[in-house]
């Protein structure tokens, strides 16, 4: 039985089946599901029930802690770049970048139905475990699939995929996630768990049953009422996700009430504006149903620079006269943490940070030395307001530490570092032809005129020379890039020695 915030209690006449405690059947090993049944009370098929003991055990699973960055360096030849949580907590992926230029692989590890690739050979053999060659692959991406569960007679098949993609590989695909899939086997045979606290920040969501959440809202759907036989059905059902179905009286007939739960991931710009059971939410129209979302746990996963930081949500779909009641319920049945990171927690989110001033010995903050926008000329400042975003720099960069102002036309970056043979000056005749000498606050320097070859509009280099290296600016603006270097740099130059 499950009981309603107002004490109604709801008969569900679908026996509840006992969840599996021991491991996962079958090849590989997983871990040990929780001990509490799967799928919240819920009226669920034989097939519906061995997919919630499974997705029990999923949840269970820490994937990012499942990847291997020192394998992934060498099977891809490039630096880690970024580790996080893609669209839902049970996503994970992980981007290597080529140290020498913007190429990328992303290597995702993900629990999701086999479905093999068309034209597939062999299956790759690891450690005895047939690992199909899964999805549409093609020369950008590729594949492999490690079946997990002991699915019955015509049941579908589950299975923790690794797909790789790189839009421009330097290696085939395949030959990537063979030898990648290779490496990482014995983690997916044992899988992980989050209880472990591996990485941080601990997503506390997956401790909760998206079934169970779905259950609470049954009393909501109902109207109090005690549903009779076959008229409650459960319908998608996935790792973080669970639809309901009741038939309910409404005093003029039978209708159809549908609703579901969904744990996902939100850009923390899009929740805040409401709050649901008293989590910071947000509600969203939803065709002709509407969409009430919640952030039961104060994390971000922040990543690279530049990109909006992320937050697990609870996503409620139903109908809007019944919407926000149904969210205060979900929000109701959402489980306490399950624990936390330990001491040597791999940190989710940027693993190569750019470099900061202090890190370089830079007299100034190429992102807060006047403020960020503020020094620019009013007309390119972004509407709302953005942040400056710290450069990456690579190798052949010339400058130590960096920072970007790009908004609609504007592409613009303030950098700091010491002259450099190939150009990088204050001085005109380093930079040649075009150059001229000017001053900023008094300061010698140099401005030159050229022509972004990506876009064919005007760019403008400025650079001044203050007490320690010089400060540099390159800005691309279809109207007078150099305008907006000179009110920058003049700024630069009076506040820094």
């Amino acid at each position: 039985m499950i009981r309603g915030a107002a004490g109604v209690v709801l008969v569900v006449l679908t026996a509840l089946a006992t969840a599996c405690s021991a491991p996962i059947a079958g090849t590989p090993h997983a871990a040990t599901a929780p001990t509490a049944p799967a799928g919240g009370g819920l009226p669920l098929t034989a097939e519906q029930q061995r997919l919630a003991e499974l997705f029990a055990q999923v949840r269970s699973w820490d994937m990012c802690a499942m990847h291997d960055i020192d394998a992934a360096s060498r099977a891809t030849g490039y630096t880690p770049d970024e580790l996080l949580p893609y669209r839902e907590p049970g996503i994970c992926r992980l981007v290597m970048k080529d140290p020498g230029g913007v190429s990328e692989w992303e290597l995702q590890l993900d629990v999701f139905q086999v479905i093999p690739a068309e034209g597939a050979g062999q299956p790759l053999d690891v450690g005895g475990v047939q690992m199909p060659q899964v999805r549409d692959n093609d020369e950008s991406s590729c594949a492999y699939s490690y079946p997990i569960g002991s699915p019955g007679q015509g049941d579908e098949r589950w299975g923790i995929e690794l797909s790789v993609l790189n839009i421009s590989p330097d290696k085939p695909p395949c030959d990537v996630a063979r030898e990648y899939v290779t490496a990482i086997a014995p983690r997916m045979a044992d899988p992980p768990l989050r209880s472990a606290g591996a990485t941080m920040p601990a997503l506390d969501i997956t401790s909760s049953d998206p079934c169970v959440v779905a259950a609470a809202m049954v009393p909501v759907m109902s109207g109090g009422q005690a549903l009779g036989p076959d008229a409650l059905d459960v319908g998608d059902i996935g790792p973080y996700t669970c639809g309901v179905n009741a038939t309910v009286d409404d005093g003029g007939g039978k209708r159809k009430v549908r609703a579901s739960v969904e744990f996902a991931l939100s850009a923390t710009e899009d929740v805040g504006s409401a709050t649901v059971g008293g989590f910071p939410g947000a509600s969203n129209p939803l065709g002709i149903n509407c969409q009430v979302l919640f952030a039961p746990q104060d994390v971000q996963l922040v990543g690279n620079p530049g990109q909006s930081p992320s937050v697990p949500v609870v996503e409620v779909d139903a109908e809007c006269d019944q919407i926000d009641a149904l969210a205060t319920a979900a929000a109701g049945a959402i489980a306490p943490a399950a624990g936390r990171p330990g001491a040597n927690a791999l940190a989710l989110g940027d693993l190569d940070p750019p470099p900061t001033a202090e890190s370089v010995g830079a007299p100034f903050d190429p992102c807060t030395v006047v403020g960020g926008w503020q020094a620019y000329p009013a007309d390119v400042q972004p509407t709302p307001p953005r942040p400056a975003v710290p450069m990456t720099v690579r190798p052949q960069d010339p400058f130590k530490v960096g920072c970007t102002f790009n908004a609609g036309g504007i592409f613009s970056s303030l950098v700091w570092g010491t002259p450099t043979e190939d150009g990088f000056s204050a001085d005109p005749a380093a930079r040649g032809a075009g150059a001229v000498a000017v001053q900023y606050g008094g300061r010698p320097g140099v401005e030159q005129t050229s022509t972004n070859t990506g876009n064919g509009q005007p760019t403008c280099y400025s650079a001044v020379q203050i007490s320690q290296g010089i400060a540099a600016m390159v800005t691309t603006l279809p109207d007078d890039p150099c305008r907006v270097n000179r009110a920058v740099l003049e700024q630069v130059a009076q506040k820094v020695p």
